[in-house]
């Protein structure tokens, strides 16, 4: 399952961020923050943070931003109001498009709680603004009702009039099945972090994180330098036991079928092998050890097959990821002819 944002600047190119959760075999299901873009023949997928699990929500809203960099033509990606990463293969420094979507590719056995994703854009005078409802166009796969009811269906309403302000979704489950309850996580807060008042900021975030911006002292003008912003969420983000204590580890089998699920080919189109996250930076050109440790054994998989990523008609030549064996997340992905391990 997966809940985005996508943004298309121009066709062939774009960039997505979001929430997916995953699950492999025995190794519980997981709550993986991401962000991707495409260009051309490439494509990368990035994780933003440890991924919580098993089925251990964290219940805090979370906040999505992309903000282009510069005057460049790529742009910085923004979890929680702080930096986690900036594109490499845009060819435009503006947008043509976005979309907000809720996918999953199991509805039979698939449940999802409501979530409610509140978009705005950024206008040229630097004022957050909201969508005339009139520019939204809104479109459900299978509608919940009593002619189609639970579990192939969602519920699905778009809030807000004159202005669009959310996209309220969710996935009812069947009669047997239960959702995870959520995980409120308690995190202490420093006082001031780079010119944010983060007890207002925690505030903000658990109220209505689309107001931050205007009403946290600070943020605004630290988001714009783009610094850490947001210390509750340094916190939340820290490796933490539950995934590791579930008593399972991702084999290299699961690694396997877990990329040719998401990347569309078949297990044996692809090869699977230990390795570690410094070793795997000094190949990518990543920086997952600064978060995941340089030590942590990782899985990487790789295939010389035409991939896909997620239900795109676009076909890159050749796939590299890895996977996290404690958790089951997908650290970084590489479609294309500049992937690692060519």
């Amino acid at each position: 399952m997966k809940n985005y944002v996508d943004m298309m600047p121009v066709p062939g190119t774009g960039i997505e961020m979001g929430l997916r959760s995953t699950k492999a075999g025995q190794v519980g299901r997981t709550y993986e923050p991401y962000w991707a873009e495409n260009g051309g023949q490439t494509y990368q997928e990035h994780a933003i943070a440890p991924a919580r699990g098993p089925a251990s929500a964290d219940g805090i809203q979370h906040s999505y931003m992309v903000l282009r960099a510069g005057r460049t033509t790529q742009w910085d990606v923004l979890y929680d109001f702080n930096p986690v990463g900036r594109t490499a293969l845009q060819s435009q420094g503006y947008a043509k498009g976005f979309n907000v979507q809720l996918e999953t590719n199991n509805l039979r056995n698939t449940s999802i709680g409501e979530m409610e994703d509140r978009f705005q854009y950024l206008a040229p005078d630097g004022q957050l603004l909201r969508f005339d409802r009139t520019k939204v166009f809104t479109q459900v796969s299978a509608t919940c009702s009593s002619s189609n009811p639970p579990p192939l269906c969602f519920n699905a309403t778009l809030v807000g009039s004159p202005k669009a302000i959310a996209w309220r979704v969710s996935k009812p489950a069947g009669a047997t099945s239960a959702s995870p309850t959520p995980l409120h996580l308690s995190v202490p807060t420093a006082t001031v972090l780079n010119g944010v008042d983060q007890r207002a900021l925690a505030a903000c975030m658990a109220s209505d994180p689309a107001r931050c911006m205007k009403d946290v002292p600070g943020l605004a003008r630290c988001v714009q330098a783009r610094l850490l912003c947001n210390n509750n969420t340094l916190a939340a983000q820290r490796p933490v036991a539950s995934s590791k204590a579930a008593g399972s580890q991702l084999t290299a089998t699961q690694a396997k079928h877990l990329a040719a699920t998401r990347f569309r080919l078949t297990e044996d189109q692809i090869e699977t092998r230990a390795i570690t996250t410094s070793a795997y930076d000094q190949a990518a050109g990543t920086h997952l050890s600064q978060t995941w440790g340089a030590d942590l054994p990782l899985w990487v998989a790789t295939s010389t097959a035409e991939a896909r990523a997620g239900k795109t008609k676009t076909r890159y030549p050749g796939l590299t990821a890895v996977y996290d064996p404690a958790s089951g997340q997908l650290l970084h992905a590489a479609l294309g002819p500049q992937r690692p391990f060519a």
